[in-house]
């Protein structure tokens, strides 16, 4: 017999995109945050005409409040301050720590929870107004937005680093835009492409997930480009770090909100919730990856989210085929790459990689991102169009892994407690020491060029290895023509150690 109260289902979502461009009237994080929480209760409500409670009672009556780490509020508890706002007087509220795994983190977290019968309703919730602020400064405004007062209750606690080792630090691999393209050329050699056949494929991916942003209207870039405009070089398209130019890579300047509410199944159905109007939250699972993307072995993928994957379908009682949609995490090519490699998606599959557009169409709000893709794979199950969509979220760099499996049944299995899949892959993994600079003989295991912004290459950036150990060189005017026209990945280079602060220099 299925114990009802022990099922994790999402029954609301909500969403808004604010499209006022006066800094003065556009709306603050917690107006947002507020009026995506409100949202998601009418949501839960309107499943179910004849249900109490009504969408203010839903929100009264909330256990938990947790708010996904906002760059747009940059003081105080914003949980406790949005749980008064809201009037969840009794809710237990959290305040996330960062990346683009948390929303996803956060659904596990809350289906554990169910899972062991305490019967909670949760709201996850968070928002972003980072266009406003740009506006704003740009016009010279001193925006009067409210603050919270005291410290919030991180949850997970907020990391030492935010996952890049210091010898990357030192060598300009501190921006995500670089990190992601370097392992862009791992990925393009481990595929066997060549530079215009990865170009041209990068294309059309990229062009897919825009397809989906402009159907979605949250969208805040909601134009149609071909998979040429995505990827041909132009005065508006620059090149950023190759091989990504300006139109794929994520934006976080928008202004959005969203907010899920979870419980379990048992309370669906007293407050009336048909079964075709919930997602059941069939599998889930998280872990992390070496946390440094210099010391692991295979740059090209993510061995943690392999683990994810397959941790997640295994509890829903499904294989990879089963689902009928996708929402991959999207902040750059190289993250969608690795997602599908390790779904074992192959390319040319014609099901969909996103339900919400991708971080360069649709947005990409800060940490919040992935709470959109979890919305919309609820309206995805509404509608009928398939049984099962998985949402995976990725944080830093390629390093945190939340994968969920959102179905129109329970799962079969019980998931693997995430402690104990960290404690797997934590005993099984290999790292490589990573140093300040090596001299001689090396091969390159991948590699960017940043370019300035007047479209001129600078000193490339490599991770480079002579055996078990790593660092990064910059390469010479040469070594860098040469880069940005070839599958450089394996080739053998001469590093010689910098000095005065002077970074490594490789040489072909």
């Amino acid at each position: 017999m299925t114990d009802w109260t022990r099922v994790p289902v999402v029954v609301g979502a909500g969403q808004l995109t604010n499209r006022e461009e006066n800094p003065l009237e556009a709306p603050d994080p917690f107006e947002l945050m507020a009026e995506a929480s409100r949202l998601a209760a009418a949501s839960a409500s309107a499943s179910a005409p004849a249900a109490t409670p009504t969408p203010g009672r839903v929100l009264e009556d909330l256990t938990h409040c947790f708010v996904v780490h906002s760059l747009s509020v940059r003081h105080g508890d914003p949980a406790q301050a949005l749980a008064e706002r809201i009037g969840a007087k009794s809710a237990l509220t959290r305040c996330s720590g960062m990346g683009g795994s948390i929303p996803q983190w956060l659904v596990n977290r809350g289906a554990e929870l169910i899972a062991e019968g305490g019967r909670p309703r949760i709201l996850i919730v968070g928002a972003e107004a980072l266009a406003t602020r740009r506006r704003a400064k740009k016009a010279g405004i001193r925006l009067d937005w409210p603050t919270a007062d005291g410290w919030p209750d991180t949850w997970p606690a907020l990391e030492p680093d935010l996952g890049v080792h210091p010898v990357e630090r030192a060598h300009g691999l501190d921006q995500a835009t670089t990190m992601y393209a370097l392992i862009e050329s791992a990925v393009a050699h481990a595929a066997g492409e060549s530079p215009d056949l990865h170009r041209a494929a990068m294309g059309e991916l990229m062009a897919g997930l825009n397809e989906v942003a402009t159907r979605n209207p949250m969208s805040w870039f909601p134009s149609r480009r071909t998979a040429d405009e995505i990827m041909t070089v132009s005065a508006d398209n620059r090149m950023i770090f190759h091989p990504y130019p300006k139109y794929v890579n994520a934006v976080m300047d928008v202004d959005m909100g969203a907010a899920l509410i979870v419980t379990d199944a048992a309370t669906a159905r007293d407050w009336g919730l048909a079964e075709d109007a919930v997602a059941y939250v069939s599998g889930w699972a998280d872990a992390h990856d070496v946390w440094y993307l210099s010391e692991r072995p295979d740059v090209h993928r993510s061995r943690a989210l392999e683990a994810c994957a397959a941790s997640a379908l295994g509890a829903a009682g499904i294989g990879a085929d089963d689902v009928g949609a996708f929402d991959l995490y999207s902040c750059f090519p190289s993250s969608i790459e690795v997602a599908r490699d390790a779904f074992g998606i192959v390319p040319g599959d014609t099901r969909q990689l996103t339900l919400t557009g991708g971080l360069p169409y649709h947005g990409g709000p800060g940490s919040n991102y992935v709470t959109h893709a979890v919305a919309n794979a609820l309206d995805w199950l509404r509608s009928g169009t398939g049984d099962h969509a998985v949402v995976h979220g990725n944080g830093y760099y390629l390093t945190k892994h939340a994968v969920g499996v959102y179905s129109r049944r329970p799962g079969s299995n019980p998931p693997i407690p995430a402690h104990q899949l960290q404690q797997e892959l934590d005993a099984s993994a290999e790292t490589l020491d990573v140093m300040p600079s090596l001299e001689g003989p090396a091969r390159i295991v991948a590699y960017t060029v940043p370019y300035d912004r007047e479209g001129s290459p600078q000193p490339s950036i490599l991770l480079v290895e002579d055996g078990a150990r790593r660092t990064v060189a910059h390469g010479d005017v040469e070594l860098t023509a040469t880069l940005v026209s070839t599958d450089a990945v394996g080739m053998h280079v001469t590093v010689a150690p910098g000095g005065d602060g002077t970074p490594n220099l490789a040489r072909a």
